[in-house]
């Protein structure tokens, strides 16, 4: 369970003692591995449910301030007097933005991720980490007597009763930090080096401050060229060793998801669902969604012109609402359909009376630029809005959604793209391409859990539909967005858990990194492409038009073949397909979206050729 869910990282200080290594950079910013230890520790800290850093920053902050551009939920406040003050008036520095409690790390430190989670699952609120013995030079030893820290100090004759030396990593109360920083001010005016450290003990006979203390935990601080040449010599591959047996020790049952959708989700999404309950009209659950609405825009690329209006339901909700709220009622609709969710933008507008013109290619099949463009300057005067999906899971084709966006602008006709499979998998620069309203929903390529779907709407095309008459309720766009505007909460009760889930995806989304992700389902697809072309299958769609998120594969014609036969026997082996879906052609489909791996395809591919190899199929290749 996540207990605490806001963190502060202390980074002013100079290190002056590893100035030529440094080469004028905080020491957070030192490199171990593939990224500087802030940012590993950020990413430790965001697996073990930390929503919201903050940290405070002196020495060269500009590099911190960069990470806070990168990460949304990463905030940096200047403590201005670093030089000349201790690390208790950074800590104090922090108030304005600490509104919980938080977990309290140094910035110089290289961790296992066990120290983390340790303090999170250690059941009472104030806890102070330490370890065993580590001959670091520069122990703070801590002094403990029935189960509370009682006293720290370097001079390990000053402890009457040890119980570890500090790490440096605390879970602090609400409680126990207004106690500290009402100190604070008073106890900087006398010592201008007064630390955090000397904060807790002045405090800890009002507040209970509790310890665990892990004897062998693989941890250091990084203040010299010792400790430094330590970190990477020993430190660093231990912490690296026992966070990859962590990762494949998996609490959770792992089942590999291969349909379009709900897609295989993180250990760390799953239990971002174990909250409090909480009432969704408190402001701390506004203020949540709020976060969310901004990071859902950002994975688009449109913060500042866009805003996002979330539903509890489906992905097929958003696009009912988006197409019931939009389209005015003397207009009509293009709706471009190559697939299953094409034909579903023209129910639901039948079910409304929603007029729509339809440009009907088979399934399959790429969409004609040139017929979109005919079918707009025919119907020029009636068309308000063209639709369209971007990738059609029904086959697996990507349609040019910038084309067609484009070409729909320049006879002013609004955009409407269902990017249900493809948001957050396929990079989206929503306002380059021209689009005005674009759904998806949280169970995708964003790899959160099923329940929640969205739309991304220009505001300004947005405002304009407060003056349609309303053709529908609970799935009107713009009261659901105004509501939230004005009152700070939805309109209609959310699904609670499913946003703080959400929280955590896009945390982890923002951690990859839109290139690394779309990088990894692309490295997954090609692993899988090459195994199904070796194993003789062939592919509904011709190859320069497959989305690289999900493959239609043509069923074998082999009277040895049975697809619930072999869906049955995946199954069992931890892997799900999904069959084909209104083609030309039988199918079943292979999607490779979600938190899965190369591994995970290489593994399936085994299985999948147990399958055909002992029912002898015999197979063609395209």
């Amino acid at each position: 369970m996540f207990n605490v869910r806001q963190a502060v990282i202390l980074g002013a200080g100079l290190g002056s003692r590893l100035r030529g290594t440094l080469d004028d950079r905080p020491k957070g910013f030192l490199k171990l591995g593939n990224r500087p230890i802030a940012e590993e520790s950020i990413a430790k800290l965001v697996r073990t449910g930390i929503t919201d850093i903050v940290i405070v920053t002196g020495y060269c902050h500009q590099f911190y301030d960069q990470l806070s551009e990168k990460y949304p939920f990463v905030r940096t406040i200047l403590n201005p007097d670093f030089a000349t003050t201790g690390s208790m008036l950074s800590l104090y520095t922090a108030s304005q933005y600490v509104n919980s409690d938080f977990l309290l790390l140094e910035s110089d430190l290289v961790y296992e991720y066990n120290a983390l989670q340790t303090l999170q699952n250690f059941p009472k609120d104030n806890c102070i980490l330490l370890s065993g013995k580590t001959g670091a030079g520069d122990e703070v030893y801590v002094g403990v007597s029935d189960d509370r820290v009682v006293n720290m100090s370097k001079c390990r004759d000053d402890i009457k009763c040890l119980g570890g030396e500090l790490v440096g990593i605390s879970k602090i109360s609400l409680e126990l930090y207004k106690h500290m920083t009402d100190l604070a001010p008073e106890k900087c005016k006398h010592n201008s080096q007064y630390q955090y450290e000397d904060g807790l003990v002045d405090v800890s006979d009002k507040i209970a401050i509790h310890y665990q203390c892990i004897e062998n935990l693989a941890w250091i601080e990084i203040d010299d060229e010792t400790h430094l040449s330590k970190a990477r010599e020993k430190i660093y591959p231990l912490i690296e060793q026992r966070d990859s047996e962590i990762i494949v020790s998996k609490r959770v049952e792992r089942h590999v998801l291969l349909n379009p959708g709900p897609a295989t989700t993180t250990d760390t999404v799953k239990h971002a669902m174990v909250v409090n309950d909480i009432c969704p009209r408190e402001k701390e659950f506004g203020d949540l969604v709020e976060s969310v609405r901004q990071d859902l825009v950002r994975v688009v690329h449109g913060t500042g012109v866009y805003e996002a209006v979330l539903f509890a339901s489906s992905g097929t909700g958003a696009v009912e609402a988006c197409l019931s709220s939009v389209v005015p009622h003397d207009k009509a609709v293009l709706i471009i359909s190559n697939g299953a969710y094409g034909k579903r933008m023209q129910q639901i507008c039948d079910g409304y009376g929603i007029s729509h013109i339809d440009c009907n290619i088979d399934w399959g099949k790429p969409v004609d630029c040139s017929q979109v463009e005919t079918l707009l300057e025919q119907y020029q005067q009636d068309i308000s809005h063209i639709a369209l999906v971007h990738h059609e899971t029904t086959v697996g084709i990507l349609n040019d959604i910038t084309t067609i966006s484009r070409t729909a602008v320049g006879f002013g006709v609004e955009v409407i793209v269902d990017a249900m499979s493809s948001y957050a998998g396929i990079p989206i620069d929503i306002k380059d391409s021209g689009i005005h309203y674009l759904t998806a929903s949280a169970n995708k390529c964003i790899q959160g859990m099923a329940g929640l779907s969205f739309v991304i709407c220009k505001k300004e095309s947005l405002e304009k539909t407060k003056e349609i008459k309303p053709r529908n309720f609970y799935f009107n766009l713009y009261q659901n967005y105004s509501f939230f505007t004005q009152k700070h909460e939805m309109q209609f009760t959310p699904p609670v858990q499913i946003f703080y889930a959400l929280r955590q995806a896009l945390n982890e989304y923002f951690l990859e990194t839109e290139q690394n992700r779309g990088k990894r389902y692309a490295e997954m697809y090609e692993v899988l492409e090459n195994g199904l072309q070796k194993l003789g299958f062939r592919f509904l769609v011709e190859k320069k038009y497959r989305a690289k998120i999900l493959t239609a594969i043509i069923e074998p014609e082999d009277e040895n073949y049975c697809f619930s036969e072999m869906h049955d026997l995946l199954y069992k082996q931890g892997f799900t397909i999904y069959p084909g879906k209104g083609a030309m052609q039988n199918t079943f489909r292979l999607a490779n979206m979600g938190a899965i791996t190369k591994h995970d395809i290489t593994k399936f591919l085994g299985y999948l050729e147990e399958y055909v190899v002992k029912k002898d199929i015999k197979l063609t290749s395209n």
